[in-house]
């Protein structure tokens, strides 16, 4: 392959020489200033994907039998003998889908799901997200291209890429692929070092691993301990700090944000703080009647439930007014999906003068992950308060997720009221407990 260098990203490979000639050792150097420069136009073009892919290390591995694979916390492989073959547009298409492997949580979000099915299915989805990634240079046009066509030691290449998905998560592709004929995975075993120097978690050896042939890469299992979940959530977060620093410069896959949300590391600590209302608000672990397994009550059964140190029924109000900024907003919903987790129920109000939705328990995690906060007029917990006592509803405990920049009943409610409220800028509670929660 030779060429002039070409300034559009999809143009060929401006530093190989013939290929044909060029020893193995040539190919991986060249390949390797190729992966450097796409990672520094992303970073410019495109700061929320460069950086993330700014944060992982970028290993040759030439007897990988495709063009990639990752560990979706810190190495990324690349066949640079196969590589070489695709224009940089390519190239940087097959960089971004692994970069989407990390936003989307491909592995985490799998549930029991057919494994090979489950991986076409997210293959899909971020193909088709990266497909969108526009060229700043040149308006309505995609800065990568699909990796697909005859490529040398892989024969005829067709990635994961269907218009039919537009606008759909895996989940719901998922479901479609189900009823479909799918191309039949096959039995790989695969060998990746993370190189010298590195601590050794960088290393796979994988027998018998299940290949989808999904075109662009082998999907490693992930199996994320709890501390790398932990820290993808901050490189996450740190990517869309860096993408709002830089005035939402460049693409960024609309629903990560709710993703970030829904995964992100709560401030609080929720088993703490309820220990603290115990008596009225905390349960200790117990069969009881007074909480029947409401899987049952449906069939007319009742049936004792079981319950651990959580807080009984929480009331949760929501304040989307427009005092309360986007930083705010995500701090407290974070919060609000570990609260979530931390009662036995808990009914949510979205409200800023007025009510505007309350969520039962049984829809606060499609909520949640759905990202829309109604309102963004005053601020009034009257009507809130109002509302509970008009549905005779006695709460174990009331959490107001709020700036407190708002009117307040002159009476105190006959239940424990917590305020969560951002540390930043907040007003004056009437009574009830303050935490502040760093934005």
């Amino acid at each position: 392959m030779t060429g002039k260098p070409d300034s559009k990203a999809g143009g060929k490979a401006a530093v190989m020489a013939d290929v044909q000639t060029d020893t193995p050792s040539d190919v991986i150097a060249a390949e390797a200033r190729r992966v450097s420069f796409l990672r520094m136009q992303m970073l410019q073009m495109h700061p929320f994907w460069g950086y993330l892919l700014l944060q992982m290390k970028l290993v040759a591995a030439p007897e990988l039998e495709a063009f990639a694979a990752t560990d979706c916390i810190r190495h990324i492989w690349y066949n640079p003998l196969l590589t070489c073959h695709l224009s940089m547009g390519q190239l940087g298409f097959v960089l971004a889908h692994e970069v989407g492997h990390q936003i989307f949580a491909s592995e985490g979000r799998r549930r029991g799901r057919n494994l090979s099915l489950w991986n076409c299915a997210t293959d899909y989805a971020i193909n088709r997200i990266v497909a969108n990634i526009g060229n700043p240079a040149r308006p309505n046009s995609p800065l990568y291209e699909p990796p697909q066509g005859e490529i040398p030691g892989l024969g005829n290449v067709r990635i994961l890429l269907d218009d039919r998905w537009k606008g759909m998560i895996a989940e719901a592709i998922y479901e479609y692929l189900a009823a479909e004929e799918l191309p039949e995975p096959v039995s790989v075993t695969i060998h990746l070092t993370g190189g010298e120097g590195d601590d050794g978690g960088g290393d796979f050896c994988v027998p018998n691993l299940t290949d989808h042939c999904g075109g662009i890469d082998i999907h490693l299992p992930e199996n994320l301990s709890a501390r790398q979940r932990g820290e993808l959530i901050e490189r996450l977060s740190g990517a869309l700090e860096t993408w709002e620093r830089q005035d939402g410069v460049g693409d960024m896959p609309g629903n990560v944000v709710r993703n970030i949300l829904a995964r992100g590391r709560p401030l609080v600590p929720w088993q703490r703080v309820f220990r603290q209302f115990a008596g009225q608000a905390v349960s200790r672990d117990d069969y009881s009647l007074s909480r029947p397994n409401r899987r049952y009550m449906q069939e007319d059964l009742v049936v004792p439930g079981l319950y651990s140190e959580k807080a009984g029924h929480v009331v949760v109000a929501l304040d989307t007014s427009g005092s309360m900024s986007e930083a705010a907003l995500r701090a407290v919903a974070v919060e609000l999906n570990a609260l979530s987790q931390a009662a036995v129920e808990l009914t949510l109000i979205v409200a800023d003068a007025s009510v505007h939705e309350v969520v039962g328990p049984d829809r606060i995690e499609n909520f949640l992950k759905a990202g829309r906060f109604r309102g963004g007029g005053g601020t009034d917990h009257r009507p809130v308060f109002n509302w509970i006592r008009n549905a005779r509803l006695r709460p174990d405990l009331f959490v107001g997720m709020t700036d407190l920049h708002s009117r307040f009943p002159e009476r105190r409610p006959p239940w424990p009221v917590l305020w969560v409220v951002p540390a930043a800028d907040h007003g004056v509670a009437p009574w009830g407990r303050v935490i502040e929660v760093r934005e």
